[in-house]
């Protein structure tokens, strides 16, 4: 029995791949797909009791685990009620059968009985994101698999504007190389989807670097596509509460890596907050944030009109000489 875990569809499918290359190298056994949202549980369980008719071994893959979470997911079929019959499963399974749970989420909750007997009695791997050397490496190996070709100071450029997620880095790689086989800044910055993670690092980014002028136009691009001032406000008070806690636990001796790793963010995030970390402190994180608040205060309050752009609250967050 095995469970695999994580947010990024492209390294659980690697993953799949690699088990079932494992246990069916020829293909010969049965395979059989099942959705824990939309299939009954118990038919499920009864397939997996049932002896293959035509080959030695049964595989079934059980796709959207969520019962492994505390998430609210809309199901199709309640199945709740069966996790005893699983559990019972679990304990005393079919040797003729190899079952692979699947669960979209980067994180479990051990909370819940069922995830606990599920850790103990499957062999568990997590879809872990790459690093940021490992994400240079799969872009570089990915363009010229595909016959393409990028300047190397090109691909930080893509890893920067991109989610840790391969299937969306591959989706991405995919549509650029259609266009172009030769990746250029100018096809990156023209025809690469813009995710509201990046605009918002960027505005940190700016904030960091003390660099009013991007900021300000980085900002205005939220706006422009639909984002109001108080969402905005809320987003970039979350980053620079992450930025402290990057500053924090730095000075603690972790590596950007055990830091990712804590945080649950890009490791590529942590190393450009570390480049200008020399020119920010715990006080000024402090300081901004609390200047956030009051600017989010006064406009939920009317005192800042919506209406009216808050650019000359704003530029209180910088240090202009």
């Amino acid at each position: 029995m095995f469970l695999i875990y994580g947010e990024d569809a492209f390294l659980i499918k690697m993953q799949k791949n690699k088990i079932l290359k494992k246990i069916n190298p020829d293909n010969e056994y049965d395979l059989q797909e099942y959705n824990y949202l939309e299939d009954p549980l118990l038919s499920i369980l009864n397939d997996a009791n049932t002896i293959p008719m035509f080959s030695g071994k049964r595989i079934i893959i059980v796709n959207d685990s969520y019962f492994l979470t505390e998430e609210k997911i809309k199901t199709k079929i309640y199945n709740k009620s069966y996790l005893t019959s699983l559990m019972e499963y679990l304990a005393a399974p079919n040797p003729s059968t190899f079952i692979i749970f699947i669960c979209p989420v980067n994180k479990l909750s051990n909370r819940l009985k069922i995830t606990k007997q599920m850790l103990a009695l499957t062999s568990v791997l997590k879809a872990t994101n790459l690093s940021y050397n490992e994400l240079i490496k799969f872009i570089d190996d990915y363009i010229t698999k595909h016959n393409g070709t990028i300047k190397q100071n090109l691909i930080p450029k893509i890893v920067e504007y991109l989610p840790n997620n391969l299937y969306i880095i591959k989706n991405e790689l995919e549509k650029l190389l259609l266009i172009n086989s030769n990746i250029t800044m100018e096809l990156i910055e023209n025809n690469m989807t813009k995710y509201l993670d990046t605009n918002i690092f960027k505005l940190v980014d700016d904030l960091l670097k003390n660099d009013l002028n991007s900021f300000l136009i980085n900002y205005h691009y939220l706006q422009e596509r639909g984002l109001n001032s108080i969402a905005l406000l809320a987003l970039i008070t979350n980053s620079i509460i992450f930025t402290r806690d990057i500053i924090v636990l730095s000075s603690l001796k972790k590596t950007p890596s055990q830091i990712a790793e804590i945080l649950q963010i890009h490791p590529f995030r942590v190393k450009k907050i570390s480049e200008h970390m020399h020119n920010f402190s715990i006080n000024k994180a402090n300081n901004i944030i609390q200047k956030l608040f009051w600017i989010d205060y006064n406009i939920k309050k009317g005192i800042i009109r919506k209406e009216i752009s808050s650019d000359l609250y704003l530029i209180k967050l910088f240090d202009i000489n």
